[in-house]
């Protein structure tokens, strides 16, 4: 039932073009995602498909059943994945050392020191359904590619599986944990998804998959120019008040965000009463406060952020704050936020 000649086996010699073509994979080097390496068992614990699929289903594929024939494939993916989280140099250079730790032993008369271990047990130790369940969900359309979801996607299967895991009454009949001496608690669960074998998947299905990153760029600076002269124009049409104060506020935000490279959030933080304190004509430089809980903080904090009076795109940033303080000083509002 258990394969133990692991350091034999090689899958090049089995048809892994149909396993490729069934799958869609981005490969960037064929080779290394479509075959086992010599030695790849001394740092992946490794079953045989046939042994996964007993494991999981309990009896022997049918070769006719597309549900076996698939399930065949993708735990051949599966352990073709944990293979190639190691690179095939560190592969054939511990192969090397264990052959001249054996032949060092036998000069001795010793077997060396690799013992010839158990078998794995017969249930699914190491998370081999989720990683199943990872790899079939990898084959839908995704947001950025219609022929595969991305890995930061179907990674979080895991967790969904790991939060269950935690949540079980076998986790939390008795509470096991780690402290230290500060008072902090790490807690220990059995969770299939902890293994070696899973840890090696995730990383190999990850160099395999790469990644699509489509970032938000951001704005050039003649599209922000031609955005805050927009506002400006339609700001000196305006005879509201109420959307005088919308217009100041925008322009304002928006340039003070990009002076001082904000997140968009942050740029809300701008703290009225830190610009009245700080404001200074004389300056050669303006003070932008904001009050707040930025990224990484816990509590509330008063940030002082000097800032180029004029940039060298020409945009004034002294000049649209004063705007913002004296319209503020005409509605007697002095503190609070700014935007």
């Amino acid at each position: 039932m258990y394969c133990l000649d692991h350091l034999n086996f090689n899958s090049s010699t089995l048809d892994m073009p149909r396993i490729e073509d069934a799958w869609g994979a981005k490969l960037r080097n064929k080779r290394d995602f479509l075959e086992g390496r010599n030695g790849d068992s001394l740092l992946i614990p490794f079953e045989c498909d046939q042994c996964i699929f007993l494991k999981l289903r309990s009896h022997l594929p049918n070769l006719n059943s597309t549900a076996d024939t698939l399930l065949m494939a993708t735990t051949r993916r599966l352990n073709l994945d944990a293979f190639c989280s190691q690179e095939r140099s560190t592969v054939s250079a511990n192969l090397a050392r264990v052959k001249r730790m054996l032949k060092i032993s036998a000069t001795v008369g010793l077997d060396g020191p690799f013992p010839i271990h158990p078998p794995f047990p017969l249930h699914d130790h190491c998370g081999y359904q989720v990683a199943v369940n990872m790899l079939l969900f990898s084959r839908r359309p995704g947001s950025h590619d219609p022929s595969y979801t991305q890995y930061d996607t179907i990674r979080s299967y895991r967790a969904s599986y790991s939060n269950f895991t935690r949540a079980a009454s076998t986790n939390n009949m008795v509470t096991r944990c780690l402290g230290d001496f500060n008072g902090n608690y790490q807690r220990l669960v059995l969770d299939e998804c902890g293994s070696l074998l899973f840890k090696r998947f995730t990383e190999g299905l990850r160099n395999r998959m790469g990644q699509i990153w489509r970032p938000n760029l951001a704005m050039s600076i003649p599209l922000l120019k031609s955005l805050i002269l927009s506002l400006e124009n339609k700001l000196e049409a305006l005879e509201d008040l109420n959307e005088q104060h919308v217009y100041i506020s925008t322009i304002t935000y928006t340039t003070v965000s990009y002076a001082i490279l904000l997140r968009g959030p942050e740029g809300f933080l701008l703290d009225l009463e830190g610009l009245n304190k700080h404001f200074d004509y004389s300056s050669e430089y303006s003070i932008i406060a904001l009050l707040g809980r930025q990224k990484g903080e816990h509590n509330d904090s008063k940030h002082l952020i000097p800032c180029s009076n004029l940039t060298s795109s020409g945009i004034n940033v002294r000049g649209v704050l004063s705007r913002l303080i004296h319209f503020k000083y005409s509605s007697n509002q002095f503190n609070g936020p700014a935007i």
